[in-house]
Parts: C-alpha cells; structure tokens; sequence
C-alpha cells in the first residue's frame, strides 16, 4: 500500500513542479535536486542503519515507497518550495510557503509511520521537523549562493 500512495505522491509532486512557472534555471533547479538528494540519503542512513534510531520495513513494496520518499519526494518537494518561495514577493508569503511545505512533509512522515513504513525507536517528529526545517533553509541558502556565484562570474567576464 505504501509504494501506491507515495508513488501517486511523487507522481502529484513532479506535475506540479511541471507545471508552475520556475524562478531558478535548469541548472539551479538541477543542483538543489542533487545537493538535498545526497544529504537525504545520507541523513537516512545515518539514522536508519548507523545509529538505529528508526527501523524501517523489510517488505519489500513498502521499502519501494520509502525509497520514492526519500529519493524523489522530498528533493522535488525542496525545489517546487525553493520556486515558490524565490517568487513570492513579501515575508508573509515566503513564510506560508516556508511553513506548508515543512507541515506536508511531516504528513508524509506520519502517513509513513501509519503505513507501518518505518517504526521510532529512539525518534520521534520533533526530530523530523527540525531535520525539514534546516533542509529548508539549505536549500534556500544554497540557491543564493548559486545565484551569487553565478553573477560574480558574469561580472568579471
């Protein structure tokens, strides 16, 4: 069940940053996917595998929806939320982008302990909402210093 309901998720996700107007180049959009993908598989088995904090499935489509999460879910999720947040114009609006991109991640992660998906150990979502909000700020952070980096190099073409 969990590989049905985080692949029409991820399915859903893409369409939508598809769809909507992009702020950041290929490039940008690019090393934002890439950047969060390697510290999201890294987090996890940190603290799946290395410190056992949360167990995760052993059945196998299950597993496949954990993978789908972690590996295409949340960095399309960081980019359509780095998108949204470059083109909105006032604080009041980057905060609200800010704010339900994290609240549906941690859904997710509640439909995943719900699937039985993964099981804490020694975890629990205050941990996973921290995690989410510093990924956020990354990903932001590491749009502007693409962007900076990108302009200094046109600047002294």
């Amino acid at each position: 069940m969990a590989f049905t309901v985080f692949f029409v998720c991820a399915w859903l996700i893409i369409s939508i940053f598809i769809i909507m107007p992009k702020r950041l180049t290929l490039i940008e959009n690019t090393f934002i996917f890439l950047t969060t993908s390697v510290i999201s598989i890294n987090w996890t088995w940190i603290i799946n595998e290395e410190l056992k904090y949360v167990k995760i499935t052993e059945d196998p489509a299950n597993y496949a929806g954990f993978l789908i999460f972690r590996s295409l879910i949340l960095p399309t999720l960081l980019m359509v939320h780095v998108n949204l947040y470059n083109a909105s114009s006032s604080v009041m609006k980057r905060g609200l982008v800010f704010t339900a991109s994290v609240i549906l991640l941690l859904l997710l992660t509640i439909l995943s302990r719900a699937l039985e998906v993964s099981t804490y150990k020694d975890w629990n979502l205050g941990f996973d909402v921290v995690y989410y909000v510093i990924l956020h700020f990354f990903s932001i952070g590491v749009c502007k210093i693409l962007r900076k980096s990108t302009r200094n190099e046109v600047k002294h073409s």
